[in-house]
């Protein structure tokens, strides 16, 4: 996929060319403040304190496994009776 190191590089590089993914400082609060919006109008949003961490944060709303899709894990495990 063009000069990306990997695959989750390039998604995010795409997403940076087409104007879905951002990274923004914001003065007031010294950190720098981060969105992404999904193909499905869905969107990932946070603060960072540094610009490469949030970038970061970005790849990894790019690369989610299960966009969009809620997970809730069971709290506890099979055949353990509650206490």
């Amino acid at each position: 996929m063009g000069e990306a190191a990997d695959e989750a590089e390039a998604r995010l590089a795409i997403a940076r060319e087409q104007g879905r993914a951002s990274v923004n400082f914001n003065q007031r609060t010294g950190r720098y403040r981060w969105t992404v919006v999904m193909d499905e109008g869905k969107t990932s949003h946070g603060w960072a304190d540094t610009e490469d961490d949030a970038w970061w944060y970005c790849k990894e709303a790019v690369n989610r496994p299960f966009r969009g899709v809620r997970r809730v894990m069971k709290t506890r495990r099979a055949g353990i009776p509650p206490a």
